[in-house]
């Protein structure tokens, strides 16, 4: 009897033990303010915080560090703030690896679930260059999210099919920190000392740099090629990375501009990006 009071005395120690060190505030901690879908649904990345039942990813408000990290300028421009942001407010935790697409719709739908449904907007109008001041309504743009289709494909010239996905958030933030960096080497290039030759060295450069990335988000962006059956071979699919971006170097403008023009069309699904405003000084309607 003694043994089994001593076992029992140590299990309820080690309870209220554990107890002990639970934080009290834990239920008063932020909650989801709303659940959305996500363009893709999933089907382009894993999203293991979608929710098994409603296919909805629940959305946070940001919290003070959150805000704080989207002040900063150097982690804007290279994506670690986005990222840390996005994995604070859904619990994604590689936001990197999902499309540019539901990046769009998650920070929309953080920005409503932290100051609510109206989004100020300023711009210049079109015809007459005044500022023109509007708020726009979340709530409707959520609501109306298009779904992206399961696959995407393109028939080239040579009778290849070419599978495509979206851009990566990894990929967009990749050829944003890229033109940024080499707009910036070119604008001190110019007001540089140097002499022309050393000038068209370090142009050239610059645009080799920047042919590589386009190249490599493009390669990133096809899932696989298929080479058709013909009466002396069977079908081939070619789903080898280093394969596909072999090949997206060594084919054609024409090619290459058929996948490219594919590509934009994939990378605007989502929720609608244009909003109609009216101008006070010179009654015109715009798109911005």
């Amino acid at each position: 009897i003694v043994l089994y009071t001593t076992i029992y005395e140590n299990e309820i120690g080690e309870i209220l033990m554990a107890n002990k060190g639970n934080n009290p505030l834990q239920g008063y901690l932020r909650s989801p303010k709303l659940y959305i879908l996500l363009p893709s649904g999933g089907k382009f990345s894993n999203i293991e915080s979608i929710s098994d039942i409603s296919q909805e990813l629940p959305i946070y408000p940001l919290t003070s560090m959150d805000e704080t990290l989207l002040r900063n300028p150097d982690a804007l421009l290279n994506g670690e703030s986005m990222a840390s942001v996005i994995t604070s407010c859904t619990g994604i935790k590689n936001a990197y690896e999902l499309t540019a697409n539901d990046v769009d719709v998650i920070l929309l739908a953080i920005r409503y679930a932290t100051y609510g449904n109206e989004l100020e907007i300023s711009t210049s109008c079109t015809e007459c260059s005044a500022t023109v001041e509007d708020t726009v309504d979340i709530e409707p743009i959520l609501e109306s999210i298009e779904v992206l289709d399961d696959e995407y494909k393109v028939t080239l010239d040579n009778k290849l099919q070419c599978w495509l996905k979206p851009y990566t958030f990894r990929d967009s933030q990749k050829a944003a920190l890229s033109a940024f960096r080499e707009t910036s080497e070119l604008n001190t290039l110019i007001n540089a000392e140097a002499d022309d030759m050393s000038k068209l060295i370090t142009f050239n450069k610059s645009f080799q740099a920047m042919a590589d990335l386009n190249i490599e988000i493009l390669s990133n962006a096809v899932v696989k090629v298929v080479i058709p059956a013909t009466e002396d071979a069977e079908e081939i699919e070619v789903t080898n990375s280093n394969h596909i971006e072999e090949w997206v170097r060594g084919i054609s403008k024409q090619q290459a501009d058929v996948i490219i023009d594919e590509l934009n069309v994939i990378n605007e699904l989502g929720i609608q990006r244009e909003v109609k405003l009216t101008c006070e000084k010179c009654t015109s309607t715009f798109s911005t």
